[in-house]
């Protein structure tokens, strides 16, 4: 992939996403989960140098479009479980328009589906890794576990917390797919957990 190649399809993506976003009112989903995990996917990927940054960052990119189209809360929760399949199958009619290896496709295109590292799409490659792992991160260095809240206001407020509290171990145990990672979130990993546990008493 060249370069020219690779800028053209970051800039495709991005006014892609941004477009969907401001018409459908998810800018702030934007700004706090797709820029963020960009922002983690760069250091992960000073981390551990070997990875094809080409692959990473387009995958991050293109990792949740099938989120966007959503017109409110209800949509985003349905569409959520398979989202990672609709946004690569989206993702791949974006690159067919580019003159990429085949390896190259196949490789964005296993990071998006395995970005959530659940069966049967478990990260396998550095790259896969590096885009789930940057996915969780970004989690924890934007107010991600705060949102819980405004998507489920018909459970109590101990349901929440359980919940949140529940997710934020489950994402601290898929950092463990990198074992650099969590030394970058282990400050907010402790002040979250401290938070909602103390809530819980």
């Amino acid at each position: 992939m060249t370069d020219k190649t690779y800028k053209e399809i970051i800039k495709e993506a991005q006014e892609y996403i941004i477009r969907l976003a401001k018409k459908n009112g998810w800018m702030w989903f934007y700004k706090m989960h797709q820029t963020e995990m960009v922002c983690e996917a760069e250091k992960l990927l000073t981390l551990y140098p070997k990875a094809d940054k080409k692959i990473v960052i387009i995958a991050c990119w293109l990792h949740d479009n099938a989120h966007y189209p959503a017109r409110n809360g209800d949509e985003i929760i349905a569409v959520k479980k398979n989202h990672h399949i609709i946004s690569a199958r989206q993702a791949e009619e974006i690159l067919k328009k580019y003159k990429l290896e085949e390896k190259e496709v196949r490789a964005i295109i296993n990071c998006i589906l395995c970005h959530r590292n659940t069966a049967p799409y478990r990260a396998g490659t550095l790259e896969e890794k590096i885009v789930a792992v940057a996915d969780t991160l970004s989690h924890f260095t934007s107010i991600f576990y705060l949102t819980y809240f405004k998507f489920h206001p018909e459970k109590t407020l101990e349901q929440m917390v359980a919940e949140d509290l529940a997710k934020l171990e489950r994402d601290w145990d898929d950092l463990g797919l990198l074992p650099k990672a969590r030394g970058l979130v282990k400050r907010e990993f402790e002040v979250l957990n401290k938070l909602l546990k103390n809530y819980k008493k």
